[in-house]
């Protein structure tokens, strides 16, 4: 979150709301949504109920900026490396190794939303559904454009790069579950996950464009 021009005041309180979203997102980790309340989520950040209230409204709003902030981190990170210079199969396997960082550096994150957005309300959940599927058809069109250019300069064969991007983003969010799922048994595999999907999309005689 930006902080730069911001007063002593300003920068103090945003603070306070970080270590406020920290205690929550452990407790949830810990129990689950619907197993934490407000008082408790004040205990663990060691901050009154009253304070609370002063940053959210209730629970259902501190999950959903929760969500959000943690959704716009994710963009950011994933846009920033397909922005990479470099041939369109370097960019992809930066996407993908930028993927497994970010979901591995938030674990916990990452089961929460897994087993907890379906249960909350609906409300809430239409809210987020649309903010973050902007956030995912704009990974998709940015990762389509590079299929794109990859096809148009005979490194991709001929394929819908739009189903491309989709293929890539399927594959890797399967591994990422298995993984949540038997983490010793099935760990992400940048290589695997690239040969799955371009084994029969790259042009033979392109290997220097893996570069």
């Amino acid at each position: 979150m930006e902080v730069k021009g911001l007063s002593r005041r300003e920068r103090e309180r945003l603070r306070h709301r970080k270590e406020i979203l920290e205690g929550a997102l452990e407790l949830f980790s810990e129990r689950g949504y619907h197993n934490v309340s407000m008082e408790e989520i004040a205990r663990r950040s060691e901050f009154g109920v009253g304070t609370l209230y002063t940053f959210f409204h209730n629970k259902e709003e501190l999950y959903k900026e929760m969500v959000l902030e943690k959704v716009e981190e994710f963009h950011s990170s994933l846009m920033e490396a397909l922005n990479i210079s470099g041939s369109e199969y370097k960019k992809i396997r930066n996407f993908v190794e930028s993927v497994i960082r970010v979901f591995m550096k938030n674990l916990k994150f990452v089961k929460i939303y897994l087993t907890e957005t379906r249960g909350i309300p609906f409300k809430l959940k239409a809210g987020l559904d649309k903010k973050i599927k902007a956030q995912y058809e704009d990974i998709l069109r940015k990762l389509a454009e590079i299929f794109a250019e990859g096809i148009k300069r005979k490194v991709f064969r001929k394929i819908d790069p739009y189903l491309l991007a989709v293929a890539l983003d399927g594959i890797t969010s399967s591994f990422l579950i298995q993984h949540l799922e038997h983490p010793n048994k099935h760990p992400f595999d940048t290589d695997l996950i690239l040969t799955i999907l371009l084994e029969n999309v790259i042009k033979r005689g392109t290997d220097d464009d893996h570069e």
